[in-house]
């Protein structure tokens, strides 16, 4: 599924990522864990291509992720902290866009249908530039729910949510396991991560350990 080979990254000549390797198999969720600034969110980065990396190789589905077309990451979702959507724009317009990029557009009732489950039919149609920090990470599990991915690329998923919320992402993350989805995602909590991860990595001093 993916390869990750020898991948490198420094900041003003501070090294963040040294030399990192792992593979993800077809079927495998595999947390990200490290303290503050160690590079968990880096990698991501550098995983969804987002980021350049100074040195190393990635192959996601046998495809070369760093040297191939945009085509190759078309089953590869990232969700990282910020939502990546236009905050002007309402959910359901944010959602239909991104969908319609993807190559794989969807009737509006199909994504209202999405925000219903996820408690935000009441404020589909605002600007989600009004949203709390909770709200927009529901926004962003409706968008994983709806889009075509072989592997997502999730970032702290807990982060800002309320009781509710966090069940939701516990009932996402149990579905896509059971779906036989592949997982990335960055953890802060040992108990979460022993749940849900089929494999913990640790960065520390760039190094996976």
């Amino acid at each position: 599924m993916l390869s990750v080979s020898n991948i490198s990254k420094s900041f003003d000549r501070r090294t963040i990522l040294k030399n990192v390797s792992f593979t993800l198999n077809e079927g495998e969720t595999v947390v990200i864990m490290g303290k503050n600034g160690a590079g968990k969110s880096t990698l991501l980065r550098i995983l969804a291509r987002i980021m350049a990396c100074d040195k190393g190789e990635i192959f996601f589905l046998n495809n070369d992720l760093l040297k191939g077309s945009p085509s190759v990451r078309r089953k590869l979702l990232y969700l990282g902290h910020a939502p990546a959507m236009y905050t002007t724009l309402s959910a359901i317009e944010n959602l239909k866009l991104a969908l319609t990029l993807r190559g794989t557009p969807m009737d509006i009732s199909r994504i209202q249908d999405q925000l219903k489950y996820f408690g935000l039919s009441a404020q589909s149609d605002d600007p989600i530039s009004i949203y709390s920090q909770g709200m927009l990470q529901r926004l962003k599990l409706a968008y994983a729910e709806l889009a075509d991915w072989d592997l997502l690329l999730i970032d702290e998923p807990f982060s800002g949510l309320d009781t509710e919320g966090i069940e939701l992402v516990e009932t996402a993350l149990h579905r896509w396991k059971e779906l036989g989805k592949s997982i990335i995602m960055v953890l802060h909590s040992l108990s979460r991560a022993e749940e849900f991860g089929d494999r913990i990595l640790h960065i520390q001093n760039g190094l996976i350990e």
